[in-house]
């Protein structure tokens, strides 16, 4: 632990300590050009890589770092939060108070350190975003939840050429962070797989077991509810043939764009909030009985009137049509019908929403899913990969969606004729 908080670093200020596991990560720094810590959830690998990039930016004055999560709220809620805590850097968002911080760009989202190295957060929901001037390192948190993981990875590889700007000699290098998906995927291939990782990628790997400071009942509880392949990624951090969440949304199977001109019904879902994000989704319905995610908005403390203002341009785009709502603000609902938009509250069961959602990502009787979500629904997808039923949390675009969806009966014969003849 010496070597971590030497005063030569100058971050004897930090209350991380990094358990055994997390020091052998932390070991192969300028060993290794590529490494992934793969665990289990509530492992540490977060804090863990976080702190690495702190060493990095420390260590090698003038240096360039990005930190990638796969969507700009992941940034907000699981960056930031982390950066926050004792453990790091011990201040507020933008952590401006912290000495060894000289500013934070809020709309360039760089935070530049007083020794001149600079960190840039950037959202990997599009892999060009990687795009750009060239890195001496980069950490890709989460990154299972990443779309297009394989375009991203190559993306950032390109970017390893060294900024020009470190004022002593580096080792450009990149690592992740995340829990695992199924063995095969793009994640599996980039860093496990031995027959296509590059042979300086370097593999760590930790459970739940191996993080100290996670509570008794916290680490029983995933136990108790995660087996076979479910406790093989999110206890042990192992590839498995599983889904992520609660819903079988496959990203391979479940994102694409419709054609407009097939869509026989436009309806929109939408969930209010203010300190959390308000979301809104449009959907269409094809001749099927497929849904369709056209598009999304997901803010923060937005006014009424620029909602009223999205949904006017929504439906310039898409069509107009039924905006079933959170019932929980009658006084926003009869404002939007006021703005000449037909709204109304949702008046369905949320078990009944959370059905009807789920049976229709797995492929039906003629190979296809009864659900498709466009790639331009970033923050909606996010919600699908992390969604658990038993636990009420980042699920607003989730809502807006199952408030957007006609619930159809249980019985499939009789919800077969109700999709092909709805009401």
């Amino acid at each position: 632990m010496s070597s971590l908080k030497s005063s030569s670093l100058k971050v004897n200020y930090l209350q991380y300590v990094p358990h055994k596991e997390q020091l052998k990560f932390h070991a192969g720094m300028g060993v290794y050009s590529q490494r992934a810590a793969l665990c289990g959830t509530g492992a540490g690998k977060t804090l863990c890589g976080l702190y690495e990039d702190i060493r990095w930016a420390l260590a090698y004055p003038g240096s360039v770092g990005y930190i990638f999560e796969p969507t700009y709220p992941m940034i907000y809620r699981i960056v930031f939060t982390a950066l926050e805590s004792p453990y790091l850097l011990g201040r507020s968002y933008p952590f401006t108070d912290n000495p060894l911080v000289r500013s934070f760009s809020r709309s360039h989202m760089c935070l530049e350190w007083s020794n001149g190295s600079q960190w840039w957060f950037v959202s990997l929901d599009h892999p060009e975003n990687a795009e750009g001037p060239n890195l001496d390192y980069g950490h890709i948190d989460e990154a299972r939840l990443i779309l297009h993981f394989d375009t991203a990875w190559l993306t950032v590889l390109r970017r390893l050429r060294g900024s020009g700007r470190c004022k002593v000699p580096i080792r450009p290098s990149v690592w992740i962070t995340t829990t695992t998906d199924s063995p095969g995927s793009k994640l599996y291939n980039a860093v496990e797989n031995p027959k296509t990782r590059s042979p300086n990628c370097r593999v760590y790997r930790w459970s739940i077991f191996d993080n100290p400071k996670l509570p008794t009942d916290f680490v029983s509880e995933i136990v108790r509810t995660h087996t076979g392949g479910f406790a093989d990624r999110f206890v042990y951090g192992r590839f498995a043939a599983v889904g992520g969440g609660s819903f079988a949304f496959d990203s391979s199977v479940n994102v694409a764009e419709p054609r407009l001109e097939n869509l026989r019904e436009i309806r929109y879902g939408l969930d209010f909030g203010w300190t959390n994000p308000t979301a809104l989704v449009a959907t269409g319905i094809d001749g099927d009985g497929r849904v369709y995610v056209l598009d999304e908005l997901y803010e923060r403390q937005l006014k009424t009137e620029e909602l009223v203002k999205v949904l006017k341009d929504f439906y310039k785009l898409y069509g107009q049509g039924e905006v079933l709502c959170d019932p929980s603000s009658p006084e926003t609902i009869d404002t939007l019908r006021r703005a000449d938009i037909n709204a109304s509250g949702y008046k369905g069961k949320r078990e009944d929403g959370i059905r009807e959602l789920g049976g229709r990502f797995p492929k039906a009787g003629d190979g296809k899913p009864r659900i498709f979500v466009s790639e331009k629904c970033v923050n909606l997808v996010s919600e699908l990969l992390e969604y658990k039923e038993e636990v009420k949390e980042n699920d607003h675009a989730i809502d807006a969606l199952r408030y957007s969806l006609r619930l159809y009966p249980v019985d499939e014969n009789v919800r077969a004729r109700f999709i092909a003849h709805p009401r």
